[in-house]
Formats: structure tokens, sequence, C-alpha cells
């Protein structure tokens, strides 16, 4: 008795026959832009892909070409809104915060940040990318390129930027919480294409 051919052989995607975006600076455009919140504050979720270079569109590609029910996009930043509470953390929380608005200032000529986090959609920015790890299901290690700070364009584009450091579990308390206590894990969906 032989092995009965299922129809879509050729275009079904092994698992881990993926691949994996280089650590690095890219020019990346702004699909979505939500504020949400939890127990810490408010914070800004900023969908990206890439929009420049080798690897144009590669977050899109990847999220097709996910085969399960709960697709996930892949390239999130959670942007903490300052409490403007005083303490040190919400200095350093607004100094992140204004390192963002101004790369998108000078990333966009034209463009000014007036406190609509919908008027981030379509703009360009530069991403920095590094690499942290986070525990599989099943106990073990993974490594994936996670989009850690914004940049301005110009300084992707000539070269001149440093990456942060990458983000190893042995440093942090928790695999899904960054320094400031915001997940770093994106969110699901259940739309077709998470952006129109």
């Amino acid at each position: 008795m032989a092995i009965k051919r299922f129809g879509d052989y050729e275009k079904t995607q092994a698992y881990g026959d993926y691949e994996a975006l280089p650590k690095g600076g890219y020019v990346v455009k702004i699909l979505g832009a939500e504020v949400c919140s939890n127990s810490v504050g408010q914070y800004v979720k900023i969908s990206c892909d890439i929009a420049e270079g080798e690897y144009v569109g590669f977050y899109a590609k990847e999220y097709k070409a996910q085969q399960s029910e709960d697709k996930k996009w892949h390239c999130n930043y959670l942007l903490n809104i300052p409490n403007d509470n005083g303490s040190e953390k919400d200095n350093w929380t607004k100094r992140r915060f204004k390192t963002f608005t101004e790369a998108l200032e000078e990333s966009n000529p034209g463009y000014h940040f007036d406190w609509d986090e919908q008027k981030f959609k379509g703009k360009i920015v530069g991403g920095l990318f590094n690499e942290r790890e986070y525990e599989k299901n099943d106990g073990s290690v993974g490594r994936a390129t996670n989009l850690a700070a914004f940049c301005k364009v110009d300084k992707i584009r000539s070269g001149d930027y440093r990456l942060p450091k990458d983000r190893l579990l042995s440093s942090n308390n928790s695999s899904r919480t960054s320094s400031d206590g915001f997940m770093s894990i994106p969110d699901g969906t259940d739309e077709e294409m998470p952006f129109n």
C-alpha cells in the first residue's frame, strides 16, 4: 500500500524552512499604530515592515507563509507613553518617546508629530534590530530578530548606527517582559492581513 499524495504537497511549507532576518539596521515603514494599556500604563503598539533593500516586505512574506490559524505579525514595537509622574523611570520613558518622535519627524520631511498615532501609518523610520532569546513551549531556548529601537533613516542609509545589545534570557527576569515591564512578544490577529 502506497502513501496517498495530498493535493498541495508542493506548496506546503515544512516547519523550520523560513529565512531569519539578520540583525542590523533597516529602513522600516509603519503599517499601523494603536494605543494599548496594561498594568504599568499606556503604550503605542507600532507595527512595521522592511521598506528598503534586500529584505523589503520581509514580515509580510513571513506572515503570508504562516500556516496556522493563529497568524502573528512579528515586527511590532511597544513604545511606552510617559506617565508624567517625575520618576527616574518616567524620565527614561520620556527620552525614549522623544527619540522616536524626532526620528520620525527627521525621516519624513513635512511631518510634525501632533500626538495622533494614526498619522504614524505610512511613515518611514530607521529600525535597529537585535536578537533576543525566548523560551519555547518545550522549554528550550530560541532566538528571534527583534525591533529594538528607532533612529533617523539617514543613519541607516549611511551605516552610521550602533545596534542595541542582544537580549539574552540569562540577563532577563522573564523572556516575555522587556526592561521597562512591557510585553515584547507581538499579539496575534485573526485577520487575513493585519493592515490595509
